[in-house]
């Protein structure tokens, strides 16, 4: 996610606004390893060891920074603030370094709490949101095979008799012409000694 320089949020690239994921950090960056867990327990009177009940993991949440590559007017960060803010639900959000190449991790999320724009005073800055996730994990996107073109014309079978035909020793025809399994089970005392594996 921070090594990525386009975002795509609720359908929208960020291209399009001219707008792209930057870091304000130098050195190594830090992201979010795995989901935020705790465990839940339950302590008794007279006993020291708590008794487990499970894991609840908290949904992802993570900060992000915006930059404008360009100079802004009024109506740009209008339309920047209604795209990213007015969803009223979780929408597909996910980071690239190339644009219309499939996402490696799609995240359903919305942006909260704190939103600041820091700039300096000539209409450039950047953008400085906190993203919530519906849930501890990320996505990846639809996998899908590449399409089979069955070009066999339709048969149909008519035997439907198994009294013709090789059939293993487990198996009997019973009275109607059908398959079914020999209730004598063969046992090993019953092969002649040197029997190999190939042989039966």
């Amino acid at each position: 996610m921070r090594d990525s320089l386009f975002f795509s949020f609720n359908g929208k690239r960020s291209i399009d606004y001219g707008i792209y994921n930057v870091n304000l950090d130098g050195g190594m960056q830090e992201e979010s390893f795995a989901p935020s867990a705790e465990i839940i327990e339950e302590t008794i009177k007279g006993r020291d060891k708590p008794y487990f009940q499970r894991v609840k993991r908290d949904p992802l949440k993570f900060s992000v920074n915006f930059a404008f590559m360009d100079t802004w007017d009024t109506r740009k960060i209008s339309e920047v603030a209604e795209w990213l803010t007015s969803p009223e639900y979780y929408q597909e959000l996910y980071f690239s370094n190339d644009i219309g190449v499939d996402p490696e991790r799609i995240f359903y999320a919305m942006f909260i709490e704190d939103s600041t724009l820091v700039h300096n005073c000539l209409k450039q800055g950047y953008i400085k949101l906190n993203v919530r996730c519906d849930s501890p994990y990320s996505y990846s996107p639809i996998m899908t095979s590449r399409e089979y073109i069955w070009d066999k014309s339709y048969a149909e079978i008519k035997n439907l008799d198994f009294n013709t035909g090789e059939k293993q020793s487990s198996l009997i025809v019973d009275s109607n012409g059908k398959l079914t399994l020999n209730p004598s089970r063969p046992k090993w005392s019953l092969y002649p000694s040197g029997t190999k594996w190939s042989d039966l």
